[in-house]
């Protein structure tokens, strides 16, 4: 999470899921030169957000799902949160699922989380904070 710190996810989990709805996507390079898609979205109130798709994360769950204006068809959303500071994020699960099985969204076959890009650190960065200088190096 860029605001606190806290590992929200491994680049391992990074799980690309397309949808005919996003505006445009661009192919990024994370550390070690694996390849993400990130996909951008607009929300009905005309504020667009970069997204990485993962299939698991550590995030805070909030339901219940709303079946409308989801970015992925066929799929609900609700806000997920970082566990730590509360940055917003955004959870899917299949819009079949009957309300009875809502808050069960610890089947990462059928659900996955899209993570807002600039709401991330990417370990390369996290990295470079921690890194001695050169200068300081004896």
């Amino acid at each position: 999470c860029r605001a606190c710190g806290h590992e929200l996810a491994y680049g391992t989990d990074i799980d690309f899921v397309p949808s005919r709805l996003a505006l445009s996507s661009r192919n990024d390079t994370l550390v070690g030169g694996r390849r993400v898609t990130v996909q951008l979205f607009e929300n009905p109130h005309g504020h667009q957000f970069e997204v990485i798709t993962f299939r698991k994360a550590d995030v805070t769950r909030h339901w219940p799902a709303d079946k409308r204006f989801s970015w992925f068809p066929g799929f609900s959303w609700t806000v997920a949160t970082c566990p730590r500071c509360k940055t917003h994020l955004w959870a899917f699960q299949p819009s079949d699922w009957p309300d009875v099985i809502m808050n069960n969204f610890e089947e990462p076959e059928h659900t996955f989380l899209a993570l807002i890009a600039h709401h991330l650190l990417t370990e390369d960065f996290a990295s470079s904070l921690l890194m001695t200088p050169k200068s300081f190096v004896s």
